[in-house]
């Protein structure tokens, strides 16, 4: 009975609905060229168009590189953990749910249809839901981490250069949800009787509005309070016996995002531009900041305007635009391209079974 649970839990046509899926690529695209076609056209269209013609084309297999990097980090952040609870598991699994994540992550709001992906290619190779949730959980807590400071470090570099109003408003945002989820999971993990007293006291506070959903919601926070209790002695047994592995997937997070951002420069060097490395990696860990949750399937429209807007002051306005453009094929759209390629690998097979 809990395998039949299980499975239902995972059945492919909730985690991959195909009308969800064609709205959402179709989301994507359209606002991806919208945008980039105002972009192209604001001040002057002909301009921005002829900058094609500086560009250094052999840049664009280092960029492939960029590429590799990243794919394999993502994978290589979930193996560090999946290994330990699924010894002789393949790299390649993990890599492949990574893939399948940036590619449902760009096609649905926020991203939320990323983790449900990634834990159904886990899940399809043998990996237990407790052992995909709880490895998920300690790159989020990485994440979470690693995003504040590197932002904090990345407004100290620009100072006065980050553009005031909608852009600075965003980044206020992603520090605030950042500094939010970091404060509750800390809250959680380590000091579970406030957070249970929390929930708990929500509760009341629901039933004191209508008796049916405050025991609707009691019931479930209780269930909740159950599996998290779980999951917090999994995640103090883990950093009791392999502390290093919390360590070891920060560090891996710095390297992964590091090269995510250096990639922009890559291109503004195949561009002809003589521009501070650190300049550049300091406007793309802002914008990463404010577009983890943003609201469009894959950032889509708010991506595309915020880089542009912030790489201008350092590569001029008629550069920008085509360097964002280069950036998101490289690290979004071809990624996208190869997770879909997952996806219908993993669906076919469920046809064959």
């Amino acid at each position: 009975m809990q395998e039949e649970n299980q499975n239902s839990r995972f059945d492919p046509s909730r985690v991959f609905n195909p009308k969800i899926i064609r709205r959402g690529v179709i989301a994507f695209v359209a606002i991806t060229v919208v945008a980039f076609v105002g972009l192209y056209m604001y001040h002057d269209g002909t301009k921005n168009l002829e900058v094609w013609k500086t560009l250094h084309w052999k840049y664009l297999l280092f960029g492939l590189v960029f590429v590799f990097n990243d794919l394999y980090l993502g994978g290589l952040r979930n193996h560090i953990f999946l290994a330990e609870t699924n010894p002789g598991i393949s790299q390649m699994v993990s890599i492949k749910a990574n893939l399948a994540n940036i590619f449902m992550g760009a096609v649905t709001p926020t991203q939320s249809g990323g983790g449900p992906a990634q834990w159904y290619i886990f899940y399809k190779n043998g990996v237990s839901i407790p052992d995909m949730i709880g490895t998920s959980f300690y790159n989020l807590i990485s994440t979470i981490l690693f995003f504040p400071i590197s932002g904090a470090l990345a407004i100290y570099v620009l100072k006065d250069k980050v553009p005031h109003g909608f852009i600075s408003q965003l980044t206020t945002i992603g520090f605030t949800v950042f500094l939010t989820l970091t404060i509750i999971i800390f809250i959680a993990l380590f000091a579970q009787h406030v957070f249970n007293f929390i929930i708990r006291s929500i509760s009341g506070l629901i039933s004191k509005v209508k008796t049916s959903w405050g025991e609707k919601f009691g019931k479930l926070s209780e269930r909740a309070i159950i599996k998290l209790d779980e999951y917090r002695a999994r995640f103090v047994e883990i950093i009791k016996n392999k502390p290093q592995l919390m360590v070891y997937s920060f560090l891996l997070t710095i390297v992964l995002y590091f090269n995510k951002y250096a990639c922009a420069y890559l291109f503004a060097v195949a561009f002809g531009l003589n521009v501070s490395l650190w300049s550049i990696v300091a406007v793309m860990a802002v914008n990463y900041l404010l577009l983890y949750f943003a609201p469009s399937p894959g950032g889509s429209g708010i991506a595309e305007v915020s880089i542009t807007g912030m790489l201008a002051p350092f590569v001029t306005y008629a550069i920008a635009p085509s360097i964002t453009l280069l950036h998101r094929s490289f690290m979004v759209f071809l990624p996208a391209i190869i997770g879909a390629f997952v996806i219908l690998e993993q669906l076919n097979k469920e046809k064959l079974e």
